[in-house]
This record gives structure tokens, sequence and C-alpha cells, in this order.
């Protein structure tokens, strides 16, 4: 006999799953906004991240709303399944997308087309990761309600569609996102409820066998939602990367433009010779070659017959103001006529000779200026979109920081006041999965702001609030925050004596950051049992001098290198090992050349690393009276 089993739904998971399935549509809307400009090979980069977001983000969606779902039996899921369903969620999406964004134009045929592709992949991705549950029962579906919850998939990926590559404005894409979002999981709360499960009556409570459990699925989808909402950031370092393309071409231009003046400073520039009247008496050999006129083919003509008419004025104005000043040189940008007819452009320097015994003359230089004026015009342009990208990665930074740090605000909330069991204690299980994405958000936050400050960094928009401070008790305010790390380690700690009549004349905020940065990784890569030794001086220059030594892994001056470049993190052994995102050197070298100082790092590898930085005599001041030293007890020797 068969046996109907009733199930429920987690109504916080619940609530979690639309969040998630609103961030990912708000990501999708953004990064698909890009497809309407992009050409060639950026366009199928930004097609593949706008169909990652979207489709990994409803398959992120699907398999958190699923973490809601409590049935009276153990579930376990399909790994093979369950990652195919996450394929044919992309591929749909970007084949969509493709059709959409093809050729530029939009219309409704497209736009129909596109929905039905990717509204029936996201329903089969849907039902393939129903099917890749293991669980000890019978499934069944209405199929009335199969129909209807295509239906919805079909009809907001055509939504989807079409405000992706419509909306510019915030407020529009937040609107859209919450439309997106709520059609998305009506989708799958559709499908869901057209799953009807049955056991035999006469056995016990059923048990799944095979297959992975829940709480596995729960991390992996922690580290999924993180790598599918961080894809905005992947936007953000290809708008770095066509940046710095931008840049090289521009730099390429420029290096142009300076042979091309070698080549022409050692050629000969076209010479003439005029009488007072301003008729051409002689023309050099290279008049030939520059203007094209035949050998003295300009002699006995005057030189304003080859000036344009709408220039004349200004050449007869010059002629005018040289001839009341013998020995005077005018430099002057002239047009000038070839023997084609056509015009060019050269820098026509002419000397007021006509007191000089041996010449009786003004001697005109004539120099061809019409390549130079055009890589200038190039040039320009160069840094003109140099310049536009650079605004428009600030801008997106601005825009991503809004819209990332938003709803991820509500996400780390949400997951705060689950940890918090304020209606009592949660499951075992899903306090871990409350755990798991509250860490994950926490670190793609600090991963945000981190980049945000290096961006404010690197382009100069912060400024420096100096008070006299004293950095040992700074640096020791620091190194308290690490005493737990340091002890669990078993690190010995080696705090050298400083001098406190001095005084560093720094940022505090700024200075602390640094000390922070620099002892992270001191503590991190210093193994058990290791050792750190801190010291601050004041040479005999008057440089106050910071070092941190630890006897960990250390770098060759390759990963130095490296590590010195923004989301550059040292060795390939370092990455797997350690967290980071690779912005903490930039980020401290930036704070550093703010206050005029200089960061230096000396390394080997395994024996150690030691960084000094280096503040000028200008930032460090003799006060004449001694502070007590702050100590760490236990932990340092002076």
């Amino acid at each position: 006999m068969v046996n109907h089993l009733h199930t429920t739904h987690d109504p916080l998971i619940v609530l979690l799953s639309l969040l998630v399935a609103v961030v990912c549509s708000l990501a999708s809307l953004d990064v698909a906004e890009r497809l309407r400009g992009a050409r060639g090979r950026a366009w199928a980069l930004w097609l593949a991240a706008a169909s990652c977001t979207l489709g990994g983000g409803i398959w992120a969606m699907h398999f958190i709303a699923m973490l809601a779902f409590t049935p009276p039996f153990e579930v376990r899921y399909h790994v093979g399944l369950t990652l195919a369903s996450l394929l044919i969620a992309i591929a749909s999406a970007a084949i969509g997308y493709a059709i959409v964004a093809w050729n530029r134009s939009l219309n409704w045929l497209k736009l129909s087309l596109a929905g039905l592709f990717a509204g029936t992949g996201v329903a089969a991705m849907h039902y393939t990761g129903m099917a890749a549950m293991i669980i000890p029962a019978e499934m069944s579906h209405d199929p009335l309600l199969v129909v209807v919850s295509v239906a919805i998939a079909v009809v907001a990926a055509t939504a989807a569609f079409w405000l992706s590559l419509r909306l510019d404005r915030i407020w529009h894409k937040l609107a859209a996102s919450l439309v997106m979002g709520g059609a998305i999981a009506g989708m799958h709360y559709t499908g869901m409820a057209a799953v009807s499960f049955a056991a035999n009556m006469h056995t016990d409570i059923p048990v799944a066998s095979g297959g992975t459990p829940a709480p596995i699925l729960a991390a992996a989808l922690s580290v999924a939602t993180i790598l599918i909402l961080a894809i905005g950031f992947l936007a953000a370092i290809s708008d770095r990367r066509f940046d710095q393309r931008a840049q090289r071409e521009a730099e390429q231009l420029l290096r142009t433009e300076r042979r091309f003046e070698t080549i022409v400073s050692a050629s000969s520039n076209v010479v003439l010779l005029l009488d007072r009247d301003g008729r051409i008496t002689y023309d050099s050999p290279s008049t030939r070659r520059v203007l094209g006129y035949a050998e003295s083919a300009l002699i006995g003509r005057p030189l304003g017959e080859f000036i344009p008419e709408e220039n004349k004025l200004q050449y007869q104005s010059l002629m005018l103001d040289l001839s009341g000043k013998p020995g005077a040189t005018e430099d002057i940008e002239m047009p000038f006529l070839t023997a084609s007819g056509h015009v060019t452009y050269t820098d026509m320097s002419i000397t007021n000779l006509l007191a000089d015994p041996h010449l009786h003359a003004f001697v005109v230089k004539l120099h061809d200026i019409t390549e130079k004026r055009r890589f200038t015009e190039e040039l320009r342009a160069a840094k003109e979109r140099a310049e536009a990208g650079n605004r428009a990665k600030s801008t997106f930074l601005a825009n991503v920081s809004h819209e990332l740090r938003t709803p991820l605000n509500s996400i780390i909330g949400f997951s705060d006041l689950l940890l918090a069991q304020p209606n009592g204690p949660l499951l075992p299980a899903y306090f871990e999965f409350a755990r798991d994405i509250n860490a994950s958000g926490k670190a793609l936050l600090d991963l945000i702001n981190r980049t945000l400050e290096f961006s404010r960094a690197e382009s100069g928009a912060t400024r420096l609030d100096s008070v006299l401070l004293n950095p040992m008790a700074e640096l020791e305010a620091v190194l308290h925050v690490y005493q737990g790390q340091i002890s669990a380690k078993g690190i010995q700690l080696d705090v050298e004596a400083f001098d406190n009549r001095f005084k560093l004349l720094a940022d505090q905020d700024k200075l602390r950051q640094i000390f922070i940065n620099l002892l992270s990784n001191a503590v991190k890569f210093t193994g058990e049992r290791g050792r750190i030794n801190v010291s601050a001086e004041v040479d005999t220059t008057g440089t106050c001098i910071i070092a941190i030594q630890d006897n960990g892994r250390g770098m060759s001056e390759e990963e130095i290198a490296q590590a010195r470049q923004p989301f550059g993190k040292g060795n390939a052994g370092l990455n797997r090992d350690f967290d980071g995102a690779g912005l903490g050197l930039p980020i401290t070298n930036a704070w550093v050349a703010l206050h005029q100082g200089q960061l230096i790092i000396e390394s080997a590898r395994g024996v150690g690393t030691l960084v000094m930085v280096k503040f000028p005599a200008m930032r460090v001041k003799f006060v004449g009276e001694e502070e007590p030293a702050v100590s760490l007890a236990g932990t340092a020797t002076r």
C-alpha cells in the first residue's frame, strides 16, 4: 500500500533563496549591459560573464531552495546530475543572450526565440536537479503544474533578456531584479508544487543511500554563490585590462611619434631665402622631396603665393612685424601649398637677416609636420579613450559597490539572524548552512571593500590626515590584534626598543593599515614555532625605518614583483595554501607612497622575509620628552 508523504519548506531559507535570486538577477543585468557596446573578443567575454551570472545564479537559487525543502526522509544528491544541471542553466542563458545580442538589433522574434531556449533550459535545469535527488521514495509530477512552471520559466527568461538590454539607470535595474528574482523563484516553487512523494506504508522510515549529503551540498553552494557574485569583479578586472591596453596603445603612439621626430630632425628641412619684398631668391634641394616643386621652380615668386587664402593675413602680419626687427626670429605653424595642390602643414621659422652683409634676406626654414599632426591627433584620441576607460572603471566600481554591498549586507544580516537563533535552536545542519553563508558573505564583502580601497588609492583620491604619532605604540597596538594567532602557532615575537623622543607625522588610520597588512603576512607565512622580529629606529639622516622580519617561507625576486602587483599573490604554492585577494601589498605601497615613504622587501625562499618601511626625515619630529614604552608581556623582549 502507498503512503503519500507530507513535505514542508523552511521559511527563512525560502527567503534566502529569494534574496539570492534577486542579487544574481541584479548582477546579471549589470554585466549584460556591457554586451551592447562590446565587439569581438570583448563581446564573447561579456557573454560568458552574463550567462554564468544568470544561469549560475538561477542554479544556486534552485539548490538553496532545495535546502529549504524538508521531507520526512533523508535527501542526498547525485554529483553528476547536479553539475549537469549547472551546465544546462549556463548554456541555455548563453544561447539566449547570444540570440538577443547578436548584430545589436532586437526584435520580438529574436526575443521570443531567446526566451524559449533559455526558459526551457532553466526548466530542464530544475527537473535535472530534481532528478539528482537520491531519495527512498517514489516521486511523481502533476503534468499541469509542470507545464505552468515551464511557461513561467520562458516568460521569466524573456523578461530577463528584454530588461538586460534595455535598462540603464540603477533604480530601473533594482526594480527589474526584483521582478526577475520573483519570476525565477515562482518557477521553482511552482515546479516543487508539481511534485509529490510516496512510500510503502508497511516499511520503516525510509533512508537514502549513496550520493552527496545535504551539508556537503550546502558548503558547495556557499562557494558557488561567492563565485557567481564575484563575476562582477571579473568585469572590474576586465575593465582594468582594457584600460591598460588603451594606455599601451597611447604609449606606443607616443614612441612612434618620437621616432618620427628623430627621423625628421635627421633629414634636411626646406630652406628658402626671401628678398625685402618677400620674393623667393633661393630654395634648398629638399624642396622637391618635401613640397614636390622642381628645382628653381619657386625662384622669383612671392612666398605668400603658396600660403592658403585663409592664412595669408596671418602671414602678412608676421612679415610686417618682423621687418622692423633686425636679427629677430619668429616661429609659427603655417599650412603650405604643395606642387600637387594639396596643403601640407609646416613649422615655419623666419629670421630677419636683411642687415647681414652676406645674405640681405629673410631666412625661412620649413619643417613638414603633417604626419606629426596626424600622430598628435591619434595620440589625443587614444588619451581620451584611456581617460574614458578610466572614468568607466571608476563608475563601474562605484556602481558595483552599491549594487553588491546593499544586497550582500542583507544576506549577511539574515544569516546573522539565523545564527542568533531567536526562535529557538536550529537543526545542526541548518546552523552549519547559515554559518557557511555568513562566512562566505563576509569574505566577499571584505574583497569588495579592499578592491574599492585600492581603486581610491590608485586614483589619488585619498588624502592624509597627519598627526604626530609614536610609531612603535601604533605598531604594538596592531600586534595585540594578532596575539592570539601568534600564541596559537607558538611564534617567538621580539620587539626592539624605540627612542620615544621621536614622533612620526602620519595618518593614524593609514599607518595602522600598513602595519596590519605587513603583520598579517608575517604571521600568515611564518610556520609553527617560527620567529618574528619588529623594530623601529631613526637613522643618522633622520629617516624613520620600521622593519618586520620573519623566518617563514620567503619569496624569490619574481614572486616579490608579482606580489606588488594588484591581485598578485606570490607563487602558486602560496595561492593554494593561503587565502587573500592579492591587494595587501599594493594598498600598503600606495599608503607608504602617500607619506612620501618607501617600501622595501628583501626575501629568499626558505629563509624568510624582511620588509622595511622608510619615512622621510620631513615626517620625523624630535619632541625631546621620552614617553613610557608600551610592552607586550610574555611575547616581546627589549
